[in-house]
């Protein structure tokens, strides 16, 4: 038996013979779970925002930009 193999059935074992653990979590535990994910679905959302909009907006602006006026040719 392998290395990798006996650490899987010694981790499976492990939690099929684990007990309930006789801790006390208080609402603070709850509301830093409620914070975490809202933070993590905040920036997911705010990445994906980023990635779609500033792409636009520089398009956008590229459009509306005058284009060089080419002096080459200007006698003087």
């Amino acid at each position: 038996m392998n290395r990798a193999s006996a650490c899987i059935i010694l981790g499976s074992s492990t939690l099929v013979v684990s007990t309930a653990a006789s801790a006390y979590m208080g609402p603070a535990l709850g509301l830093g779970v409620v914070g975490t994910v809202l933070a993590i679905l905040a920036v997911s959302l705010l990445s994906l925002v980023a990635f779609v909009v500033l792409p636009v907006r520089r398009m956008i602006r590229k459009s509306k930009q005058k284009p060089a006026s080419d002096d080459s040719n200007i006698k003087r």
